[in-house]
């Protein structure tokens, strides 16, 4: 990919107005930035009467005048101006990563909330991004009613009254396309159930129409694109469009080292009794899962990267003695669905606990680039899919909520709004709640959660150690593998309390932050299962055997669950959450009648300390390990009151 020298001045007409890095501006916005990452000068300046407004209706940057250029980009070199109308250009200089718009206007642009992006710890400019390179973005557009409050079991309602009821408006849907058709974005695609919009452009179009700058970045996590500072829409959009993704590529999802497989699949003939790790069905008859193999049940799973291998489930299938379920792959944005890169190992994972404790299921496979964008359009592509209508939706990945340089707040809630969506529609969505403790792979010393195991609607499914003996006899404590650490060949389960998502007021119980000053936030995890790699699950990758683990593993295995729960019960389980911590005629709530509680270990791996396990719900394993069959007697009291016969959104809440 080329990438231009930062230090170059890219506008053709526009005269240097500062090496030093003073600003130009005029009576119109202004550049709010000082000098920029990338060795370039803040020179916003207003544009001269008659230089084209990005912001103009039926005026295509591509086309228009020299300020309007798809080489003008903002703060790129457009004409230099003294005074008048706010113009796209800046006065030369190339604009700095950082470089915003004063005052949260821009004369026809206004700061999109929730758009500011900070610099990934670490990340170093290697160029501005090439202005005829392609960018594809995801444009989130507003309800045409915003979702109702949920604070307790909800009536599901069906897709079809979703859209209908909480929809966006086709008006609003025109305007977004009229005003950026106008910039020069093309429209690749509308959906108004999902409320969102993708459309099309180069770098320069890109630039011009959100007003930023685009840097080629080098981390080691990997390079990306991306920008520092706020995204600018045109104001007639204020309000109706929530949110822009796809323009910052930064990986936004940890990959699990996969440890060194055994190469020899006869060891998954070995008996019971002398192995430590388990086939899902082991684990599904442990944990007392009612009877049933899914059938009838549609599994969803997210992943992001790697690839489904038929060949290698089959000989997963032919080991743990069960049929091959059927499998459906879904590509989101045009993403592969059959690549070795390393994060296959997920994705066989995911795939093979499901199909091993519910082989009669049908599973689909959503695959979705690891950026905001990607995010925010495979949860989309999921909940709302009318081919495979899923009952349950399992995702083994996640990023600290709160890590510095990563979501922007526009994209925790896009995500957080479908995730409601979905609790509306009775989809459970069983989330891992993370594999490094308190610390959460960020390193500051604070503790941290993951996201979106950190949504109110999803249930956060933490980690255990389970042990076997010889005889039978089981013993289970919070999985904390040697320092708890991923990255020192350990592990532990995520847990603690959310620094962006207040307590909902379900959630009944009282866990205090390990950091000072912090809100009173949703607890993680709900729920626990198997997670230790040293205790967990066969699995068959690359034609090659061994064990494997993580939340990333208890958490399709819940999602098992949920659909045997489904099956067993007639009727979604659905948003399970507040049915967990609400009290039963006995007193008691679901979570202490339906779980065999983990009263022993800890999560702490900051500085600052973590959680630890006790007498009841806590931050480690949440209310503890499923009890199937008694979660199912505790299911039917109230499942069916709820989810029966369907309903509307005037029931949610009771």
């Amino acid at each position: 990919m080329k990438s231009k020298n930062q230090e170059k001045t890219t506008g053709a007409t526009g005269a240097n107005a500062g090496a030093g890095g003073a600003n130009a501006g005029a009576t119109g916005g202004v550049h709010a930035g000082a000098t920029s990452e990338a060795g370039g000068v803040n020179a916003g300046a207003a544009g001269v009467a008659g230089v084209m407004n990005a912001g103009t209706k039926g005026v295509t940057p591509a086309t228009g005048a020299t300020a309007g250029s798809t080489k003008a980009a903002v703060g790129a070199g457009g004409a230099a101006g003294v005074g008048g109308t706010t113009g796209v250009g800046g006065a030369g200089g190339t604009t700095g990563a950082g470089g915003g718009w004063a005052g949260g206007r821009s004369g026809s642009h206004v700061i999109l909330p929730g758009s500011m992006r900070a610099m990934r710890p670490g990340a170093r400019v290697l160029g501005v991004a090439d202005m005829d390179e392609w960018i594809e973005v995801t444009i989130k557009v507003r309800r045409k009613k915003s979702l109702p409050e949920i604070n307790g079991p909800v009536r599901a309602i069906t897709r079809n009254e979703l859209a209908e009821q909480y929809g966006a408006d086709p008006a609003d849907i025109e305007k977004v396309r009229t005003a950026f058709t106008s910039l020069g974005l093309q429209i690749l695609r509308e959906d108004a159930v999902s409320c969102s919009i993708r459309a099309g452009g180069s770098v320069g179009v890109i630039e011009s129409a959100f007003r930023l700058k685009l840097f080629h970045y080098a981390h080691a996590s990997g390079n990306f694109r991306g920008r520092k500072g706020n995204v600018h829409i045109p104001a007639e959009l204020t309000d109706i469009v929530k949110g822009v993704f796809g323009l910052d590529t930064r990986s936004m999802v940890k990959r699990r080292p996969i440890k060194k497989r055994r190469v020899s699949l006869d060891l998954a003939n070995r008996a019971a009794a002398t192995r430590s790790w388990f086939f899902p069905a082991e684990l599904a008859a442990i944990y007392s899962f009612p009877d049933g193999n899914g059938k009838g049940q549609t599994i969803g799973l997210v992943e992001f990267g790697g690839g489904y291998f038929e060949d290698d489930l089959a000989t997963f299938c032919k080991n743990a003695g069960i049929s091959m379920p059927s499998v459906r792959t879904v590509s989101v944005n045009n993403t592969p669905t059959n690549q070795r890169d390393g994060a296959e190992g997920e994705v066989m994972l995911d795939v093979e606990v499901v199909a091993g404790a519910c082989p009669a299921a049908d599973i689909a496979v959503y695959f979705s680039t690891f950026d905001e964008s990607g995010w925010v359009d495979v949860i989309d592509t999921a909940v709302h899919d009318q081919v495979s209508q899923i009952s349950v939706l399992s995702i083994s990945w996640g990023y600290a909520e709160d890590a510095p340089g990563a979501w922007t707040s526009a994209a925790l809630d896009a995500v957080n709004d479908t995730l409601k969506a979905a609790a509306l529609l009775g989809v459970t969505i069983c989330v891992a709640a993370g594999d490094d403790g308190s610390d959460d792979q960020v390193g500051d010393g604070h503790a941290h959660v993951d996201f979106p195991s950190s949504s109110p609607y999803v249930l956060a499914v933490g980690g255990t150690t389970l042990k076997k003996s010889a005889t039978g006899v089981i013993t289970e404590t919070a999985w904390k593998d040697g320092d708890g650490l991923r990255q020192d060949n350990g592990g532990s389960t995520g847990g603690g309390v959310s620094t962006y998502f207040p307590r909902p007021d379900w959630q009944t119980v009282t866990v205090d932050s390990v950091n000072p000053g912090a809100i009173d936030g949703r607890i993680v995890p709900d729920v626990a299962a198997d997670a230790s790699a040293n205790t967990g699950y066969w699995m068959v990758v690359d034609g090659q055997g061994g064990a494997s683990g993580g939340t990333s593993a208890s958490a399709p295995l819940w999602a098992a669950l949920i659909a045997r729960l489904n099956a067993s019960l007639g009727t979604p389980v659905g948003y399970l959450n507040p049915l967990l911590y609400q009290q039963g005629s006995d007193g008691n709530s679901l979570g202490a009648s339906g779980f065999r509680d983990i009263v022993s270990g800890n999560n702490s791996t900051a500085s600052i300390g973590g959680y630890q396990a006790g007498k009841g719900y806590d931050a480690v394993t949440g209310w503890g390990v499923p009890v199937g069959t008694a979660l199912l007697e505790g299911l039917k009291n109230v499942v069916g009151k709820n989810n029966g016969n369907g309903g509307n959104s005037g029931n949610v809440g009771q």
